[in-house]
């Protein structure tokens, strides 16, 4: 699994910034969503963590949120920034599906925040779509195990979502 993760250590030289941090918070948040936080979950969070280079005040504020069920719609009510919406619809979709289960805890909170965002919805629904669909590997790749399968899909992600944002910040 080591050697996956590498391949986007590169995107990750500084700490996320104040915006990014507010989406990995509110992704972070659904893990307490089901009433109780999987290790796979909370292997999740460390390994996003680690690569991303969170700050020291950064992993200890996730880390306490990490003790206690935090208000996920509010959390996401901070995201700023349309695209990082967007993103965290994409990375809400990894978080739920992390211990191989999408609950209806889960996607009762993806609804509130679904009718919270009213008609700015519209411009999510392609993420949306995708949210109850479990996560699946290119054709291409052959998976050893279920959680290597998990793995790969989060580091496509992460990727095309840095790559993005480095083209945003050049564009």
């Amino acid at each position: 699994m080591e050697h996956l993760l590498g391949q986007i250590e590169y995107k990750a030289s500084q700490a996320p910034d104040e915006q990014m941090f507010a989406l990995w918070r509110a992704v972070f948040s659904l893990a307490h969503v089901d009433g109780e936080v999987a290790d796979s979950e909370r292997a999740l969070v460390e390994e996003v963590m680690k690569i991303f280079s969170f700050a020291d005040a950064q992993r200890e504020e996730v880390l306490g949120d990490m003790t206690k069920a935090g208000n996920t719609l509010n959390l996401f009510q901070a995201i700023e920034l349309p695209h990082h919406r967007a993103q965290f619809f994409r990375l809400a979709r990894i978080m739920i599906w992390c211990d191989g289960f999408l609950h209806e805890q889960e996607m009762a909170i993806i609804e509130a925040i679904k009718t919270d965002l009213g008609d700015e919805v519209h411009q999510y629904e392609r993420d949306l779509r995708w949210m109850n669909r479990k996560p699946d590997l290119p054709i291409e790749e052959q998976a050893t195990s279920s959680e290597e399968e998990m793995m790969k899909h989060i580091i496509y992600q992460m990727i095309a979502f840095y790559e993005e944002e480095e083209g945003l910040a050049h564009g």
